[in-house]
């Protein structure tokens, strides 16, 4: 969203293509490609950008990922009537990901996972499942001033999985949400910024099919809530101190329905949320998280980065307290374009696995742009 952008990339071209190489114990290696474009639609001052990715990895799990943000508007001081066009954004995201994964339980409910701890509900051996995910975001807030816009969100998701022994899907889970979407942003770049605040706020109604519940299979109206904040603080001799607080929440009717909605479910971890944790292990209703990270310049085009991060995930209808999750490393960022873009690299390990001396204690994460 910053009206600075400069598309001069290392080889004066508005795109890039870049490897993307992961390690994390749920996927072991995972290899793919990143490419991203950069443009300005017609009287339009804000730069559009629009990514495609995907992986495949040693266990065969597989994803591909298109998203981006496309401006739309008048520029500044443009003559009528095209001065009266609205400024607003479309954000998308669409992909597919066939990932078979490792299924932990979930912290309330150990007569699911009845071979876990008492009263958390985890596996004390993770139990392979098999996940096929298909979705679709949109979101279109329209400006309400320079920073500020405000606008309405869609969802879409069907998805089918088997937990082995557990529980599997009768036919194909599907859900549609409707709601609101507002945020605040005035960072001064999008990719790499050294100062500005971001916040995001969504609200969503979504009608999901394939519930099981005591009662037998009907559908739901579930309640998505999200917030995404974050700020950039100026340090001396150009460092960068970021932070990010982000949680998620499926509030749902039922108490039963975990396993049902379990792709569904917000889950802690990954490349862009706490890094060093594995993204499998913990879904749940709610999900938080806080993350702050140290950017520090070295020279030229690299730069280095500390980061630490805390979270956790809890059930809406059974809290349970338990120890929160720690996430902390180090990484390293070389610029790639004048628009700031960064190949980024990152170690990271957490507080859940305490081994210090085994590569599955730790994930790497070789890929574009900041966690956030």
């Amino acid at each position: 969203m910053s009206h600075a952008i400069c598309l001069d990339s290392l080889l004066n071209l508005p795109a890039m293509g870049i490897p993307v190489v992961n390690y994390s114990p749920e996927s072991t290696w995972e290899f793919g490609a990143a490419a991203q474009g950069y443009f300005r639609l017609p009287n339009q001052e804000r730069t559009s950008i629009v990514q495609l990715d995907g992986t495949y990895s040693l266990k065969h799990q597989w994803y591909i990922n298109a998203q981006g943000t496309l401006y739309f508007g008048a520029k500044a001081h443009t003559p009528s009537p095209i001065a009266h066009r609205p400024n607003w954004q479309l954000q998308f995201r669409a992909g597919y990901s066939d990932r078979p994964a490792t299924y932990y339980g979930l912290y309330g409910e150990g007569d699911v996972a009845n071979e876990g701890n008492k009263g958390i509900g985890m596996l004390r051996r993770a139990t392979p499942y098999q996940l096929q995910r298909g979705y679709l975001h949109l979101q279109a807030p329209i400006y309400v001033g320079q920073h500020t816009a405000v606008g309405p969100m869609a969802d879409m998701l069907i998805a089918r999985f088997a937990i082995q022994d557990i529980y599997a899907t009768v036919k194909p889970l599907a859900q549609v949400a409707l709601g609101a979407v507002a945020l605040h942003d005035t960072r001064d770049n999008v990719f790499y910024p050294s100062h500005g605040l971001f916040a995001k706020l969504s609200a969503a109604a979504a009608w999901t099919s394939e519930v099981i519940v005591p009662e037998g299979q009907k559908a739901a109206i579930n309640g998505l809530l999200s917030a995404d904040l974050r700020q950039y603080i100026p340090l001396p001799h150009n460092m960068v101190l970021a932070w990010q607080f982000k949680t998620q929440w499926l509030l749902s009717e039922y108490a039963h329905t975990h396993l049902t909605f379990y792709p569904l479910l917000p889950r802690l971890g990954g490349q862009d949320g706490l890094r060093g944790v594995n993204s499998d292990m913990f879904r749940d209703d709610i999900m938080w998280q806080l993350q702050a990270e140290w950017r520090i310049p070295i020279w030229s085009i690299f730069r280095a980065a500390v980061f630490a991060g805390i979270g956790d995930v809890y059930d809406y209808h059974h809290w349970h307290w338990a120890t929160p999750k720690v996430g902390y490393g180090v990484g390293l960022r070389a610029a790639i374009n004048k628009a700031k873009v960064n190949i980024r690299f990152d170690v990271a390990r957490s507080n859940v696995d305490p081994r210090w001396n085994h590569i599955n204690a730790y994930s790497f994460y070789l890929t574009a742009t900041e966690a956030f």
